[in-house]
């Protein structure tokens, strides 16, 4: 079975022809699921344009949202969130894998955006959680453009619990053999790059991944994969599940370098 997963693709209409071209050639690797990890296109228009990208591509096509596109402007970041980008997203004909699972063949498909809760701060600095809050003004342009009225842990605990409700079905679905779970914020410690020798880069970790989560997904029996974007630099580890090994990715890329990543998963 193969899955194709590019995420990071960030629209630009200057680029057309470059996008136009992507998405052709994954129509032409005649994958049998289709999905996108996050930072589509913002404003929403260009959500929409990316995803029209990617229309004629026959099968089932999925999706998680990015926090570049709850990102404020016509719409404030919770009405992009609650409604204009789930609906967007199913008028395009795609899935929106905040709200269900997908099941293809034996294998489960589960994922959220994800949100960091400062779990992957870096742990040789002494900076706590409320820290982290004060500075994020200084260190990330999210505390800049989203908008809604929700903190960071809280937004992580919410998408932690909506994954675990579709992680136990699938669980308890005989059916399901296999569950392969797409974020777009990395949830594993080593794809977190992590430099300490340099401040701002070991300051601005806390807000790339979320490793409560991670720690929560690896404890499901089925899960064998783990794919996630974000980080515009490609990445393949293999960490110990608590039920076995578990293949863990970072699709690489982003504008001016659109990439995609293949998995055959039997």
């Amino acid at each position: 079975m193969r899955i194709l997963i590019t995420a990071d693709l960030h629209y630009r209409p200057a680029e057309r022809a470059a996008y136009v071209a992507f998405a052709e050639s994954l129509r032409a690797a005649e994958p049998d699921c289709f999905i996108i990890a996050g930072d589509v296109g913002h404003p929403l228009r260009l959500f929409r344009k990316t995803l029209q990208l990617f229309r004629d591509m026959p099968c089932p096509r999925l999706l998680v949202a990015g926090n570049h596109d709850v990102y404020r402007g016509e719409y404030s970041s919770q009405d992009l969130w609650q409604t204009q980008l789930p609906q967007a997203t199913h008028e395009e004909g795609f899935i929106w894998l905040e709200a269900q699972r997908f099941t293809l063949g034996r294998l489960g498909i589960c994922g959220t955006m994800a949100w960091y809760d400062y779990s992957s701060r870096s742990p040789h600095l002494p900076h706590t959680a409320a820290d982290y809050r004060t500075l994020k003004g200084q260190m990330n342009h999210d505390a800049d453009y989203v908008d809604w009225p929700w903190s960071d842990v809280a937004m992580a605990r919410y998408l932690a619990r909506g994954l675990a409700r579709r992680l136990d079905a699938c669980e308890a679905d005989p059916a399901v053999e296999h569950v392969l779970v797409v974020t777009h914020m990395p949830i594993i410690a080593p794809a977190i790059p992590d430099y300490p020798a340099h401040t701002r880069w070991s300051l601005l970790r806390a807000y790339l991944g979320n490793l409560t989560l991670g720690d929560l997904v690896v404890g499901y029996r089925k899960v064998t994969h783990i794919v996630s974007g974000h980080l515009h630099r490609p990445g393949a580890w293999t960490v110990d599940g608590r039920h076995g090994p578990i293949s863990c990715h970072v699709v690489g890329g982003g504008p001016g370098a659109l990439q995609a990543l293949c998995l055959e998963i039997v």
